[in-house]
C-alpha cells in the first residue's frame, strides 16, 4: 500500500493524480473527488499567495485590509474592538494585535467611548482611508486578472458550485463538533 504525504510547501508540482490516489482510495469516485479537492486546494493556495503579495506591496495583510474596510463602512467610521472581532470572525486577542499595528501606522486611532469610559472605539483616520483608496485599484485589478477569464455563465455556475462546497464544509464542521462533543 502506498502512503501519500502531502507537502505543506504549497509550490509542489507532483500532486497525486487519480491513478496514484486510487491505490489507496476505496473507489474511483473517491479518487476523482480527492484529485478535485487537491486541485481546488492548490488553486486557492496559489491564488491566496499571489493576492497576499499584492497586499504586501501596499504594506497590508488581508485582515488589516478587511478591518480598514469595515471601519470605512461603519457609522462615523468607527467600531469597538469587539465589533471588529465579531465581524472579522477572530478572537479579541488577534484583533488587539492587528489594531496595535494599525494604530502604529496611524491608519486608525483609539477614541474613548462616549458610553463607557473604560472602553475605546477604533476610528479610521484620513491616512487609513487614503491607504484603502490607493489600494483598491490594485485589489480590483488582481481580482480581474484572476477571475476575468470567466464568462457570465461560468461566474454563475462557480457561485452555485462554491455554495455547495460551503454547504459540505459546514456539514464537516458539524460532524467535527459532534465528534468533539461525544468525547
Amino acid at each position: 500500500m502506498e502512503v501519500f504525504i502531502i507537502s505543506t510547501n504549497f509550490d509542489f508540482n507532483d500532486r497525486p493524480d487519480a491513478a496514484r490516489i486510487s491505490l489507496v482510495a476505496g473507489s474511483s469516485g473517491e479518487a476523482e473527488l480527492s484529485v478535485l479537492f487537491l486541485n481546488f486546494q492548490w488553486a486557492y493556495r496559489e491564488m491566496q499567495r499571489q493576492y497576499d503579495q499584492i497586499l504586501a506591496n501596499s504594506d497590508l495583510t488581508e485582515s488589516k485590509f478587511i478591518i480598514l474596510m469595515f471601519l470605512g463602512q461603519a457609522n462615523q467610521k468607527q467600531l469597538s474592538p469587539s465589533e471588529i472581532a465579531d465581524k472579522l470572525g477572530a478572537t479579541r486577542a488577534t484583533v488587539t494585535k492587528l489594531l496595535k499595528g494599525l494604530v502604529a501606522k496611524k491608519w486608525v486611532q483609539r477614541l474613548a467611548s462616549d458610553t463607557d469610559k473604560r472602553s475605546a472605539m477604533i476610528q479610521l483616520t484620513e491616512l487609513g482611508q487614503r491607504t484603502v483608496t490607493q489600494f483598491l485599484p490594485h485589489n480590483f485589478s488582481a481580482v480581474q486578472t484572476i477571475m476575468g477569464a470567466l464568462s457570465t455563465d461560468e461566474v454563475t455556475q462557480l457561485n452555485k458550485l462554491l455554495k455547495k462546497v460551503n454547504q459540505g464544509t459546514q456539514h464537516l464542521k458539524q460532524q467535527l463538533e459532534n465528534n468533539n462533543n461525544a468525547k
